[in-house]
């Protein structure tokens, strides 16, 4: 977010909302949401930086993709939330959508954790997951994928949403240290 960047930190705050609280509501991170705002972030891109800025643009989108796609290939993500990280990514650029994945994952485990715990339900998960580690790693076992509980499921906008929004204020991996990227 260089150039333009307080129309692209307003962007990024308004689509981060939104989704969180469609997602706590409806369950879903719909495409009216999510297409607009990947279009709009390309177009902000090449309106402030030319050619260049919608390339940058694009990659933002692309990194996004990148970091989640597989996720959702595995099931472990809606398509939504991919989508949502990828209009972010056009807003923010790639360095961004990088490390809003990273921070929302970070974010979402920890509050699931906690969810699990005042549930009572992480002695299950994490004997569940226990099963399924070590039917990959002890030769001879069948792998068996980890059983993911429907009622458990967290709406992953909302800590996508606050990672967002903190990674576009303060860049919080950074100031601890951590640069996996230039």
């Amino acid at each position: 977010m260089a150039s333009g960047s307080n129309e692209a930190l307003g962007a990024i705050i308004a689509i981060s909302l939104v989704a969180a609280a469609t997602d706590a509501a409806f369950s879903k991170v719909y495409n009216w949401l999510t297409a607009p705002a990947l279009i709009a972030g390309v177009a902000f891109g090449a309106y402030w930086g030319g050619a260049a800025g919608a390339g940058q643009a694009l990659l933002g989108a692309f990194a996004g993709l990148a970091c989640f796609g597989w996720m959702f290939a595995l099931r472990f993500l809606g398509g939504g939330d991919v989508k949502l990280l990828m209009a972010l990514g056009a807003w923010g650029g790639y360095a961004y959508a990088e490390e809003t994945a990273l921070l929302s994952i970070l974010i979402g485990g920890a509050l699931a954790a906690v969810l699990l715990l005042v549930r009572g339900r992480l002695p299950d998960f994490l004997r569940r997951m226990r099963v399924s580690v070590q039917s990959v790693i002890v030769p001879g076992l069948d792998p068996v994928a980890p059983r993911i509980d429907a009622s458990s499921k967290l709406p992953f906008a909302i800590p996508m949403a606050g990672a967002a929004i903190w990674s576009a204020v303060s860049h919080p991996l950074f100031d601890w240290g951590f640069r996996p990227w230039p």
